[in-house]
């Protein structure tokens, strides 16, 4: 996949993902008026809904790319997305909500009731949001993503500022507001986009069973990795407290810049993979994820860098006030496992060749080393260690992820460097030209 032909693409995933930024920088203002704990309640509420939507779309989501690529088979392939995406989002927001005086004792956080209540809202009005976009995934209409996740974000940033004016504070309860007044409006907008892929019915050759074969592995990878993603600060509740949690998720925010960029390029990476390898060219596929993981391999080297020896504490203590200093050292903890991110996109290869059961091995080690680690960190009650549990995470699966697939798909250890090349290539040819 060459740069210079795909840069409509590249140039509205990029555009869809400075709207992630520039909430992150709102998500800066919305920190700085909110007290610690209130922002740990809220960071308990959206990482459930985040982990929850990560299992349905690994189960039921990621089909629609992978079967729906044939037009013949779409009807049947969203029909049966559409179904295991409710039945598994609502059905895990309900058990959490049945069980929420429980879940509040063991937490010792009383609030966790509220968390419960407001979950299931959150989910129904997110179904069609997460349905959409897997569409405009499929068919690479960039252009759609960015308009659909700039609604989201547009409204989010426009009540925070007007909330911050004219009331000079937030809370859980303003928080709540500014989040589902921007669900409400993206799921709205993604269905109008989206409305002649809305295609249901039980026309085409694909089988529940077949999809499940394909997906319910997924599911599982996806269900134990994501653990210490999103379910780590629940861990973090238990041995430390709320305000903790949310020190602790103001910096995982703004680590989220990194996250996102990833989260790009497995979404241009895996339908792409897909096509490759049922096209059998192999040669394609290893310039593809090579290239995507050198180029953000160097980049993201460089800004961490960067960030590393005096941005980041200059940037915190611009915008946050000094009961969020700890986040400083948190978030350049987490800046050592950012040379380790790029090698997440193998996870897109691995899908793409069906080794969903290599993928759930290599998911289980990462996701284990994880908590024992976190737990640890826990016992010691030093605050300062709690990053370590998802660094932990990050690298294990980084380096058993390049060892897969150095040793069955040719993945040789200096094209991690073949940027360096690839760019000095492209400056010359230019100048040549």
């Amino acid at each position: 996949m060459k740069l210079q032909d795909n840069i409509g693409l590249v140039s509205w995933t990029a555009f869809d993902k400075v709207t992630y930024i520039l909430y992150g920088v709102i998500s800066l203002l919305q920190m700085k008026y909110l007290e610690p704990d209130n922002l740990g309640l809220f960071a308990l509420l959206i990482n459930l809904h985040t982990w929850i939507f990560i299992i349905s779309d690994s189960l039921a989501l990621q089909n629609i790319i992978q079967f729906g690529v044939e037009h013949e088979n779409r009807k049947i392939v969203n029909f049966y997305s559409l179904i295991l995406l409710i039945i598994l989002t609502l059905g895990s927001s309900f058990l959490f909500y049945l069980f929420r005086y429980p879940l509040s004792y063991l937490f010792d956080e009383a609030r966790i009731v509220d968390v419960a209540e407001y979950l299931i809202i959150l989910v129904f009005l997110t179904i069609p949001r997460m349905f959409c976009l897997k569409f405009l995934f499929r068919d690479h209409r960039m252009s759609g993503v960015f308009a659909v996740n700039a609604s989201f974000f547009g409204v989010m940033i426009a009540l925070t500022i007007y909330y911050i004016l004219a009331f000079k504070v937030l809370d859980f309860q303003d928080m709540i507001v500014i989040y589902f007044s921007g669900t409400i409006i993206s799921s709205i907008h993604s269905l109008i986009i989206t409305r002649k892929e809305l295609l249901l019915g039980f026309v085409g050759k694909v089988k529940l069973k077949e999809m499940l074969r394909f997906s319910f592995p997924l599911m599982l990878s996806a269900t134990v990795y994501s653990l210490p993603k999103q379910l780590d600060i629940f861990v973090i509740q238990y041995f430390f407290s709320t305000s903790s949690v949310g020190i602790y998720f103001s910096a995982k925010n703004l680590f989220r810049f990194f996250d996102e960029a990833i989260a790009a390029a497995q979404s241009l990476v895996y339908p792409a993979a897909v096509r490759h390898i049922n096209r059998n060219n192999l040669d394609q596929l290893n310039d593809l994820y090579t290239k995507a993981i050198s180029f953000i391999f160097i980049a993201f080297i460089a800004v961490a860098f960067t960030l590393e020896i005096g941005l980041s504490e200059f940037l915190i203590k611009l915008f946050l006030p000094a009961k969020y200093n700890l986040s400083i050292n948190h978030f350049n903890l987490m800046l050592f496992a950012t040379p380790f991110l790029p090698f997440l996109i193998l996870s897109s290869v691995i899908n793409a060749f069906g080794k969903t059961k290599v993928l759930l091995k290599i998911v289980n080690i990462s996701t284990l080393c994880s908590f024992i680690v976190l737990f640890f960190v826990g016992l010691s009650k030093n605050d300062f260690l709690i990053p370590l549990g998802l660094m932990t995470n990050y690298i294990v699966f980084a380096v058993i992820s390049y060892w897969w697939a150095n040793k069955e798909i040719g993945y040789k250890f200096k094209q991690i460097f073949r940027a360096v090349g690839d760019s000095y290539y492209f400056l010359t040819n230019k100048k040549k030209s």
